[in-house]
């Protein structure tokens, strides 16, 4: 039998080759279709993060207030440059959220300006600071709830923003205060409850 007619060897090889390549791709397309890739968040709020984004805008226009009404008061001037700042800081949070979420920053949370306003209503610089301390920590520990609840990437990259500086606002509050240092980095505040619902 003459072996002329038989494939060669290197043609055989290019075949097999060919056809291990092929099952490589395939068994790729396969795990692929196996196994869904997560979806990627969405940038902009969802119905459910507008919501909430709300509430969070309402607090930092209620904070604004709290501060503004330390000013009327008539502080010391010591601490009142440091106060338009926190003040500033608070109306630009709103606007910031409110940019994000499509909303008008308007309108104040009247139930918790109205829970701190007797204390930020004073021209005792002490008071005042230990009175602020609570509010940045509290603001602080509610936006931080918020951020794991948040959908959307810029709600949740913007809302850590706000986080870090209201925490360093909380430690200077306490040092004004004449709390310690480990006071100042362990606050003891807990986040408000909110419902996703505008305030009335």
């Amino acid at each position: 039998m003459s072996l002329d007619s038989a494939e060669p060897t290197s043609s055989r090889r290019a075949l097999f080759g060919t056809a291990g390549a092929a099952g490589v791709a395939a068994a790729i397309a396969a795990l692929s279709t196996a196994r869904p890739v997560a979806a990627a968040p969405p940038f902009s709020p969802t119905a459910a993060d507008t919501a909430l984004l709300r509430q969070a805008m309402e607090l930092e226009l209620a904070a604004r207030d709290l501060y503004e009404t330390t000013l009327a008061a008539g502080i010391s001037d010591d601490v009142s440059q440091l106060i338009e700042l926190l003040a500033s800081n608070h109306n630009a949070y709103a606007k910031g959220i409110a940019g994000i979420a499509g909303l008008s920053a308007d309108t104040p949370n009247q139930e918790v300006f109205d829970q701190f306003e007797a204390d930020f209503d004073t021209t005792d610089v002490e008071a005042w600071a230990r009175a602020a301390n609570s509010l940045e920590n509290t603001a602080a520990a509610t936006h931080t709830e918020l951020m794991a609840l948040y959908e959307a990437e810029n709600a949740i990259t913007f809302t850590a923003s706000v986080v870090m500086v209201e925490a360093r606002a909380g430690v200077v509050t306490a040092s004004i205060a004449g709390d310690s240092l480990e006071g100042a980095l362990t606050p003891d505040a807990a986040a408000l409850e909110l419902s996703g619902e505008a305030s009335s």
